[in-house]
Formats: structure tokens, C-alpha cells, sequence
């Protein structure tokens, strides 16, 4: 919750949180297969992510999905250094960086599926906020189901 830049020494004890959450997980009988997901969720496409270095479909699939999921909800949400940024901001952030951080195929369909949860949101008159992180574990639910259920992916 620092309101500054972290210094080098701050960021690489942050990017050691991987390797703690596999730590806590391993133990955890009907936890251990999130492992993977868990350990490797900072892997980036092109292979400059950690703690691995892993690089496009070496990544497991479901890091690849929370690593869009995570960012998304990093983004959408207010920070103690920065206010949140709007989904449309977020979202472009995604189409950037895919292909780079980012599976592109993964934030492909995380858009659509976004844009859909949205759309029946309007539909049944309720709220679409601006700064939707609120809405991220639904979307997250639909996002990964969908995905995992598609064996052209895996």
C-alpha cells in the first residue's frame, strides 16, 4: 500500500509472491493443482514475465487466463498510488500489451466475455460501472469455465 514507486529492492520482493503462493498451496491436498496457476500467473507471452521466464505456450493455461484476469482487476481497481482506471482504459491496456504479456487469444475472448456480462447487466437495467473490477469474479467464473471448456486452447 506504499503511495510511491517501489525501489528496485521492493519490486523484486514483490515478485517473489508466486513462490510464496505455491508454497502455501503445495500442502493443501485439494488446492495442489492450482499450483501451476498460482506459480506461474506472471509469466509473460513473450517470456520476459517471472519467476520462470516461460514464454508463450509453455505457460500453463489457467496462469494465462488469471494473468488477464489479474491485470484487469489491478487495473479496475483504485490503488494507493493511482486512482482506478475506466474499464475502456483497461481494456485497451490488454489489446496492447497481448501478444507482449498477454496470450492474445486469451484477451480476445476475455473481451467478449466482459462485453457480454456487460451487455446482459444493460439489459436487466442494472448498473454497468465505469471502474468494473467490481464485477471481476463473475467475469472471471464465466471467463475461465468458458475457456478451459475449449480444447482448441489446450
Amino acid at each position: 500500500n506504499k503511495p510511491q514507486r517501489l525501489t528496485p529492492e521492493e519490486y523484486e520482493l514483490i515478485k517473489s509472491h508466486p513462490v510464496h503462493g505455491k508454497r502455501i498451496l503445495e500442502p493443501i491436498s485439494f488446492l495442489r493443482q492450482l499450483v501451476p496457476c498460482v506459480y506461474h500467473h506472471h509469466e509473460a507471452w513473450d517470456g520476459s514475465g517471472y519467476p520462470a521466464g516461460l514464454e508463450g505456450e509453455e505457460i500453463p493455461m489457467e496462469s494465462r487466463i488469471l494473468a488477464v484476469a489479474d491485470a484487469y482487476d489491478a487495473m479496475t481497481t483504485d490503488r494507493p498510488y493511482r486512482k482506478a482506471l475506466p474499464h475502456i482504459v483497461a481494456m485497451g491496456e490488454l489489446d496492447r500489451f497481448a501478444g507482449k504479456q498477454f496470450d492474445v487469444r486469451v484477451v480476445k475472448i476475455f473481451r467478449e466475455v466482459i462485453e457480454q456480462h456487460r451487455q446482459e447487466r444493460i439489459e436487466l437495467g442494472l448498473i454497468v460501472p465505469l471502474y468494473s473490477s467490481s464485477t471481476i469474479i463473475l467475469t472471471w467464473r464465466a471467463f475461465s469455465s468458458w475457456l478451459l471448456d475449449r480444447t482448441w486452447l489446450c
